[in-house]
């Protein structure tokens, strides 16, 4: 049995879930999602019918935010790009941008689906649960792991003259 969602929030479900398999793919390949590439403008389509219906369909303040953040984060990773004034600076912000941006992804879709799933009895009673709590903090410690990671990488490849 499926958990009562109004079309709206099919789409917006659908729209996002679409995203999550291109970013880990990206991610696993390339180490950051690239939203230049055919793949990336992929995940920024489908990230950004998420975000978008999101804000629409989400009725709590801080799954809102979410919304608001993911936006946001992927305005900037698509755009930075073309701030020329950045100059190599750019591609670290594209990249804090685009993992920020999946972040929002991979929070609020584990989010509810434990406190969704199984229809009737969920593995978690509310996103404050304590499991809820662990995950979510585990998640933001990988997105701040796994950026500083991402950093390193690109420091490596190319180092940034410091003025």
């Amino acid at each position: 049995m499926l958990p009562e969602l109004s079309p709206l929030g099919w789409f917006h479900t659908l729209g996002s879930l679409l995203a999550l398999p291109i970013g880990l793919m990206l991610l696993f390949r390339h180490g950051r999602i690239d939203p230049s590439g055919g793949w990336g403008r992929l995940y920024l389509l489908f990230m950004f019918v998420g975000a978008v219906t999101g804000v629409l369909v989400i009725r709590d303040a801080p799954g809102v935010l979410i919304s608001v953040l993911s936006l946001g984060s992927l305005a900037v990773g698509a755009t930075v790009r073309f701030a020329s004034f950045l100059g190599g600076h750019r591609r670290w912000i594209e990249t804090v941008a685009m993992s920020t941006s999946f972040f929002t992804l991979i929070l609020p879709s584990l989010t509810e689906t434990l406190t969704r799933l199984p229809v009737g009895a969920p593995i978690a009673a509310s996103p404050q649960a304590p499991l809820m709590v662990s995950i979510q903090l585990a998640l933001l410690m990988g997105l701040v792991v796994g950026v500083t990671l991402q950093l390193l990488a690109l420091r490596r490849v190319r180092p940034v003259a410091v003025a």
